[in-house]
């Protein structure tokens, strides 16, 4: 009894077991311990010049590791080491993984013969979009894109057994009869002489070079891009100097695949049709076609520059490539079509990651997308396994499985982007749309169940008890289904279109700052461009695919989906170029602070932190984001020296680029680089010179020169009127010709001040004085000898001085010599040639620095021996942009400081004494 009583007497309450600590998101928290320590790995490396023995790392792992087992009764501490143990792992991953390939040295600028496979080859495309240049006269080319595994070399004596990358450049230069055949209504079906394909062994006879970089900072490094691609080498060669061997490399996938995407991208481009106008909706253009081929493939080459810069405006050049995006809306379809079968979760997963696999094989766009199928996968078999209680840890599992088998991903913009925008979804967007948004889409399930109300919360169901009442109210007016149609639809509507604008919103406010750091863009027309783009094409790029598909089985099959497909095509077109022509569209910004980046980072940061906690919170973390993306538009202060004059010649390669910053802050750019001959999609203005002048805080230019009207000093100059909005052209007389005739007229549309700069002129420009010596008002320039129509101008400050010669040869050197005095700068005239710097110049104006803007291995031999024997002759020092890169000298007004900026935008000061060294070029410090 007393046992009895006992059982059902009042008990005390229980002790509350405690519970056990436990890390959330452990793979999220790993994947950012490795990216720690591969980022300490590759500061080691490059800052500290450090580099620590691999020994050293194992044995710190291996110590972390085997203290966990003996620390497992205090799990925070035992996290802890574990975290530490994989930071030290990143750090010791990105070591072992950080062995390229090297060019061999004594190969550079040799005249080779190299036998090897190709392993990717591009289309062969028209290289003259733009018109021919008027001192040139050249024919378009076209130009195929090979990258060769070499077997061997011969270098002229012996046969090097040599396994390397080396991309190939091939072009050929068509008849006049083949660019009138080009332009005719057939030209998509005309095929090149001769095209070369995947897994073909052959000899090709050029010269090999490594890649070349701009050394100017914040300017693309495109030697590191190559590297990473296993390109070391680079050559350039015509069809004729190329023989097919007759065995065959590569490998039997490879070949198909290759095969396959070209099969593909015939069938996407076959779906080009001509309507009456009328019609003109339902067909599809070439430039539609070409659209489609980036859209689906990835195929670029055939696009217009100004295509892809209205897309990059907008923020939507995410859609001309085979993104992240894109493997997740095929992703969602082929999942959502799997589970329409009615197939099971892990067969619908299987069959969905095995189609991406092959989809992004056929792209063959390298390592970003390949990085975006991997990630996209892992997730979903980390969905399957996780039963998506926990997506932050789904993506951490992706990323750390990227970065284990790549740790240079981590630097790659591509994966930064990628990671930090599906991060701000799951982390953000997602916990912020189950409290709200969420709550309405699921009230609006099963409107006639009362029963299911009851499984809902109070408000969720006063909601539908609502909805009923004024559906009730609407079907004594109209027929059941129209009232549920109009009601239920409109509400769904609204709910999907509020998801779609903060989803948006917040995206571009998480990646301001890479669009920042790596494009210089403020994408402030993104969100209405998404807005309408993201939808459509979600249904566009499943359409697309499915109609090339069926155009396999006939065109009169795909004749519906094709039309479809153009509708949708030319609504996103439509989209894109219309906001695109808002000059609100086009804000350009330069590199943002350091402390604006922390400040970014810390904001979504803590948005993550707080997004499923109390709304002030949430709230105030969004606003901070908001704040942060705000600093980013402000402009930071240039990177200049006060009361000093500096000129700085900008490494363009074969062309001139000078910056001239005045005592009181003014800035002029002289020209804009470019290139001779033929035109290419490479902008000198937007790809080297935009880039130098972001990354030192510039963003904004006071006037912008043009000497004379040469490719490769008018070149980049558009690109720059568009970035950087300069109240005043200067230009001297010049022909009209058809370049600088649209330079005016973007001048004037710009509302720009063009002043016209003749022998005579003498004014003050931002407290320096500034002397025009050349071109004579009355020249009559000619259009094969624009030289000695160049601008020539003396800039002066105080008792320092510069003599900037622009291309002028002898004709004019021999005018102005007799008027000149002393100066400290010459910019070399012409990039060294020996049509200039005639030595009564020299003796006139006595030169103590001389600077010559030339690119490496040019094909002219600039600068010339007897130019540069001529100037140390004169006791002048010589720097060239092709030994130095960027160059600056600071004229403080009675003394010069020379500079030289390196690529991560620090200067390092040369020496104050100096001596002439002709064979080097340049000047070495007196002992």
């Amino acid at each position: 009894m007393a046992a009895a009583a006992h059982a059902f007497a009042p008990q005390s309450a229980a002790a509350p077991v405690p519970q056990r600590w436990t890390l959330r998101q452990p793979l999220l928290y790993a994947a950012l311990s490795f990216a720690l320590g591969t980022c300490f790995s590759q500061f080691a490396n490059t800052a500290a010049r450090w580099t620590p023995p691999n020994w050293e790392l194992i044995g710190a792992i291996f110590a972390a590791a085997a203290a966990v087992p003996c620390l497992l009764r205090s799990p925070r501490l035992a996290s802890t080491l574990t975290l530490v143990s994989i930071s030290m792992l990143g750090a010791a991953q990105f070591q072992f993984g950080n062995i390229s390939p090297v060019f061999p040295p004594e190969l550079e600028n040799r005249e080779v013969v190299v036998t090897g496979t190709v392993l990717r080859a591009s289309l062969p495309v028209l290289e003259a979009s733009v018109a021919h240049n008027p001192w040139q006269g050249a024919h378009p080319e076209r130009y195929q894109q090979l990258d060769l595994q070499t077997v061997s070399v011969f270098d002229g004596s012996k046969e090097i057994p040599m396994r390397i990358g080396v991309r190939i450049g091939v072009y050929q230069v068509l008849s006049v009869a083949e660019e009138d055949e080009l332009t005719s209504d057939s030209a998509a079906e005309n095929k090149p002489t001769r095209e070369f394909s995947y897994g073909q062994f052959l000899r090709i006879t050029g010269r090999l070079r490594s890649p070349q970089n701009y050394e100017d900072p914040g300017v693309w490094d495109r030697r590191k891009y190559l590297r990473d691609q296993g390109i070391v080498a680079l050559l350039t060669a015509k069809p004729a100097n190329i023989e097919v061997l007759p065995r065959m490399g590569g490998t039997r996938w490879g070949r198909w695949r290759w095969q396959a995407r070209r099969s593909l991208l015939r069938h996407v481009l076959a779906l080009h049709t001509s309507a009456q106008p009328r019609w003109q909706a339902l067909a599809i253009s070439q430039t539609d076609a070409a659209l489609l081929a980036a859209m689906v493939l990835g195929e670029r080459s055939l696009l217009d520059r100004g295509v892809k810069l209205d897309f990059q405006k907008t923020g939507s050049y995410h859609l001309l490539v085979v993104s992240g995006m894109a493997v997740a809306i095929l992703a969602f379809a082929v999942f959502w079509l799997a589970r329409l079968m009615r197939l099971g979760d892990a067969p619908a997963t299987i069959l969905t990651i095995v189609f991406i696999g092959i989809y992004v094989a056929l792209t063959d766009l390298g390592a970003p997308v390949q990085r975006a199928a991997l990630m996209c996968g892992v997730y979903l078999l980390a969905r399957l396994l996780y039963r998506e209680r926990n997506p932050l840890n789904a993506i951490g599992a992706a990323a750390l499985v990227v970065l284990v088998i790549d740790p240079k991903s981590l630097f790659d913009a591509d994966f930064q982007m990628t990671f930090l925008a599906v991060l701000t979804i799951a982390g953000v967007a997602v916990p912020v749309l189950e409290r709200t948004t969420a709550t309405y889409r699921k009230a609006l399930k099963q409107i006639d169940s009362i029963s299911y109300d009851i499984h809902l919360a109070p408000t969720q169901a006063q909601f539908r008890l609502d909805l009923r009442m004024v559906l009730s109210r609407l079907e004594t007016f109209v027929p059941k289904w129209a009232a549920r149609l109009v009601v239920l639809g409109a509400f769904r509507m609204i709910v999907a279109a509020a998801e779609i604008i903060f989803i948006s919103l917040l995206m571009q406010a998480a990646l301001a700052l890479p669009m920042a750091v790596y494009f210089h863009r403020a994408t402030t027309l993104a969100l209405p461009a998404n807005v309408v783009v993201v939808p459509l094409m979600t249904v566009l790029l499943p359409l697309a695919i499915g109609t090339t598909l069926l155009t396999y089985a006939g065109a009169w099959i795909a004749f519906l989906p094709r039309c479809v497909t153009a509708l949708l095509l030319h609504s996103v077109s439509a989209n894109v170029f219309t906001l695109a022509h808002f000059r609100a569209s086009d804000l350009r910004v330069a590199d943002p602070p350091l402390w604006t980046a922390i400040f970014c980072m810390v904001s979504l940061t803590l948005a993550i932190i707080v997004a499923r906690k109390h709304w002030v919170l949430v709230a105030v973390s969004l606003l901070l984001l908001g704040a942060a993306d705000v600093f980013i538009l402000r402009p930071r202060p240039p990177q200049i020296v006060a009361n000093a004059l500096e000129i700085t010649a900008i490494d363009v390669g074969q062309g001139d680029s000078l910056l001239v910053v005045t005592p009181q802050g003014k800035t002029l750019l002289i020209d804009g680089g470019g290139t001779l001959g033929t035109p290419t999609s490479f902008d000198t203005g937007e790809d080297v010179v935009s880039p130098y002048l972001w990354a030192r805080g510039f963003s904004h230019l006071d006037a912008v020169a043009l000497t004379h009207a040469h490719g490769d000093h008018i070149g980049g100059l558009p690109s720059i009127l568009n970035n950087f909005h300069p109240a005043e052209l200067w230009v001297a007389p010049s022909p009209l010709t058809g370049a600088y005739t649209a330079l005016l007229a973007q001048a004037h549309a710009q509302s720009m001040t063009v002043s016209t700069r003749v022998a005579g002129d003498s004014f003050t420009f931002g407290g320096a004085k500034f002397e025009v010596l050349a071109p004579a008002a009355d020249s009559m320039s000619n259009i094969r000898r624009g030289n000695d129509e160049s601008m020539v101008l003396r800039v002066s400050y105080r008792d320092t001085s510069a003599l900037l010669e622009g291309d002028a040869e002898k004709k004019t050197e021999r005018l102005i010599a007799p008027e000149l005095t002393p100066v400290n700068i010459l910019k070399v005239a012409h990039h060294g040639s020996a049509t200039s710097t005639i030595p009564a110049l020299l003796e006139s104006a006595h030169p103590q620095f001389a600077m010559i803007s030339v690119g490496r291995f040019n094909r002219y031999g600039h600068p010339r021996d007897e130019v540069l024997s001529r100037l140390s002759e004169a006791g002048t020092c010589v720097f060239r942009t092709d030994l130095s890169g960027a160059i600056s000298f600071y004229l403080d007004g009675t003394r010069v400081t020379a500079a030289r900026w390196g690529r991560d935008g620090a200067t390092m000061q040369f020496p104050s004494r100096w001596i002439p060294r002709q064979t080097a070029g340049h000047c070495a410090a007196a002992q």
